[in-house]
């Protein structure tokens, strides 16, 4: 009776010892393995405008938080161009004063009676004055010629000094030309004005008029909305006196110190953003087939060699890579490969950029 359960105890055993080595053969490991480096999406930040740097609030190797100001710029001239963009758009928007208004109705109403002057010429009442002025300027003339006779005549018997010969002489040339003056002047009002002032003067008159009506109405909805649009590209402008981090991230590069000038557009900082840490291993072409998007992964670093990061594929190239450069053999296509980009989950930032890296990637089902 012993012997028989002995038996059927040895048999049991080799059956399990059979399943156990047939499970084994049949269930191998299936899951992919690589290695690669650490690495970390870089980000560049810079100013549109430029200018000179005013302070630097940050050092290289620092970490910064998202919306954490970094660096400022000298920011008093776009502060004007913000405060006057501003003020033109209100204006725009609440109209012309009344003061205003009746400054261009009054500037309008003189522009007019100046054209009407040149358009219906001199008044009877100016000529005649004119006139009055030539006749007199006339008589003036005549007396003081005949006056610097006399004394001329007088002069040549030594009957009068050479002086008061002379002065008569200037009197009388002075008198010459304001007759002379008289007479453009009479001259002129008897033709009226020329036509180019006349159109000149209907010009202005014109302008002046327009510029009423325009305040009287008050500004275009186009000319508000230009006016809006002015103040919000200055206020873009102002904005981009600072330069800060976008999210999470360590300065990896800032050189730059207080008073250099800066080109527009130019970056001044490279940052390394924190939940952005990833590594590329590449995967044989025999294994491209087991890639997915999406497909977990388990990552270890040296650093930390008890704990395992979770992971999941990212991006998958592609475009193969491989060596030698011509692959003519089934044999020689186990060198082709193709890079598997990995994200690691790590929020309390052990994982850096630059730390050797086992990825284990996770059989598909």
């Amino acid at each position: 009776m012993n012997r028989k359960v002995l038996l059927v105890l040895l048999g049991a055993a080799a059956a399990v010892a059979a399943t156990a080595v047939y499970a084994g053969w049949f269930h191998r490991d299936t899951a992919l393995y690589g290695s690669g480096t650490v690495e970390a999406r870089d980000v560049r930040v810079g100013s549109i405008v430029g200018g000179r740097i005013d302070k630097v609030l940050v050092r290289e190797g620092d970490p910064v938080q998202p919306g954490q100001l970094l660096l400022t710029f000298d920011d008093k001239e776009l502060a004007a161009a913000l405060e006057q963009s501003h003020a033109d758009a209100q204006k725009a928007e609440r109209g012309y004063r009344p003061e205003e208004i009746a400054e261009a109705r009054a500037a309008a109403g003189q522009a007019k009676a100046d054209y009407e002057l040149r358009k219906n010429g001199y008044r009877k009442e100016e000529i005649n004055v004119a006139q009055d002025d030539l006749e007199r300027a006339k008589a003036d003339e005549i007396r003081t010629r005949l006056d610097f006779d006399r004394y001329n005549g007088l002069a040549k018997k030594d009957l009068v000094s050479r002086q008061q010969r002379d002065t008569a002489e200037a009197n009388w040339k002075m008198a010459l030309a304001q007759r002379e003056m008289a007479q453009h002047k009479f001259d002129e009002m008897q033709r009226g004005y020329r036509r180019e002032e006349i159109a000149s003067a209907e010009a202005r008159y014109l302008q002046a008029q327009a510029n009423l009506e325009k305040m009287e109405r008050g500004n275009r909805r186009e000319d508000i909305e230009h006016a809006k649009a002015v103040y919000a590209y200055d206020l873009a402008r102002f904005r981009e006196r600072q330069v800060v981090a976008p999210s999470g991230a360590i300065v990896e590069v800032l050189d730059v110190r207080p008073g250099d000038i800066i080109p527009p557009n130019t970056p001044v900082a490279t940052l390394l953003e924190k939940d952005q840490i990833y590594v590329r291993i590449y995967i044989p072409e025999t294994e491209f087939g087991r890639i997915r998007l999406g497909q977990k992964a388990e990552v270890r670093v040296d650093s930390f060699p008890n704990t395992v990061f979770d992971g999941e594929v990212e991006q998958v190239n592609q475009q193969a890579e491989f060596l030698p450069r011509n692959v003519q053999t089934r044999e020689e296509r186990v060198h082709q490969v193709f890079g598997v980009k990995i994200r690691i989950n790590d929020p309390a930032g052990r994982v850096l950029p630059g730390m050797a890296a086992d990825v284990k990637l996770k059989a598909t089902s």
